[in-house]
């Protein structure tokens, strides 16, 4: 009979890797094998085979080498404004993943930065908590060109994402999209290092969702302080970054002037409850959600608290829309990517600099598909 082999890893990592993946043991091996066997591993009574051990490397998305290794690090991947003072989140294995994915784009980006345009970074580190955040909303529209000329080109919420995104690759920060995670783990997440300060953002969330992340994120990067967010405001003081940023957005996606002066809020008069199509016109307008517009309208005092958390509350109760549909390949490519990066690349494929299987590799794309995305790029 042949003998099977063993893993000999480090039971105590075995064990804090599932915890930190919040697995049960049944969860863990997903039928592949006996959990009971999980449970004698984590406590080194037996071993994993090396056939059970590379599943649950997999599964845990955490390098083989890693439980080798004789204490886990005291690892902090991005700094997590999720967390209060007295709570620690873990990050889900899909998250973890995509946080290392891009920060190992970026760091591709870095190294062949000499195929791009070279960028003025001086808004990293402008800001800080004290600040006026209308001032700092100004400071933002200036420099992504965020004009109210430009916000009336968009025709709908994806040219307007679109758009958005553009004019922040226009000022040297790569925005990438990922996918397969919650949006209560995730709306966000940024790096503020230059070169090519990072944002990403959550395929799950809505268009608006999105949008708003963005300028969220953008503040982030101009504090010097880059992190994990679900932006939700908690009334705790390690949230006080959160409620900046989120002021912020809100200043720059509905400035103030623009949005006092408009007709629709001129003839309101002193009425404090606003009717849903009046906030549908004012949405296709700042092109934001509804409930920024209110938060808005309710900052400066032209609709109360109590109807403000009544219309809440309904939107949170509304269904989630679905996901769109069946996307090609290179179509993929060019939603999750900055287009700066894609262009990065190419530009270092045709200098010779990196291979097609390099390439095929950073973008996650079949070789066959590659002209497409060039056409598309182009077009």
């Amino acid at each position: 009979m042949i003998q099977k082999s063993e893993a000999f890893i480090n039971p105590n990592l075995l064990k804090w890797a599932r915890e930190q993946c919040r697995f049960t043991h049944e969860e863990a091996v997903q039928s592949r094998f006996s959990p009971v066997k999980l449970r004698k591993a984590e406590r080194g009574e037996e071993n994993l085979t090396f056939k059970q051990f590379i599943f649950i490397a997999n599964r845990y998305k955490r390098s083989p080498a890693f439980f080798y290794l004789k204490q886990h690090p005291d690892e902090e991947l991005i700094q997590d404004f999720r967390k209060t003072n007295h709570e620690k989140k873990a990050l889900s294995p899909v998250l973890r993943e995509q946080i290392i994915n891009i920060k190992e784009k970026r760091e591709i980006a870095v190294e062949f930065k000499n195929f791009d345009k070279e960028f003025q970074y001086k808004y990293i580190n402008s800001i800080t908590l004290e600040q006026n955040t209308e001032d700092i909303a100004e400071k933002i529209i200036s420099l992504l060109k965020l004009h109210v000329e430009l916000r009336k080109k968009w025709k709908d919420k994806y040219k307007a994402f679109n758009s958005l995104r553009k004019a922040f690759e226009d000022v040297g920060i790569l925005v990438f999209q990922v996918s397969r995670i919650d949006i209560k783990e995730m709306r966000g997440f940024s790096f503020s290092e230059e070169p090519y300060p990072t944002i990403a953002l959550n395929r799950s969330d809505s268009p608006f969702g999105r949008i708003f992340t963005l300028i969220h994120e953008l503040c982030h990067i101009m504090l010097n302080k880059g992190g994990l967010c679900t932006l939700k405001s908690e009334d705790e003081i390690h949230f006080e970054i959160e409620k900046f940023c989120n002021a912020v957005a809100g200043a720059v996606l509905v400035p103030q002037t623009f949005l006092l002066n408009h007709e629709l809020v001129l003839n309101h008069a002193n009425n404090k409850t606003w009717e849903l199509e009046e906030l549908d016109k004012l949405k296709k307008i700042f092109w934001c959600s509804s409930e920024v517009i209110l938060r808005r309208l309710l900052i400066f005092e032209k609709t109360s608290a109590a109807f403000y958390q009544e219309m809440r509350k309904y939107w949170q109760s509304l269904p989630k829309p679905s996901g769109g549909g069946p996307e090609k390949s290179f179509e993929k490519v060019l939603r999750t990517n900055p287009k700066t990066y894609i262009k990065i690349l190419l530009n270092a494929l045709y200098e010779r600099k990196i291979t097609m299987t390099d390439i095929s590799s950073y973008l996650n794309i079949k070789l066959k598909y590659l002209k497409s995305l060039e056409r598309k790029l182009e077009g």
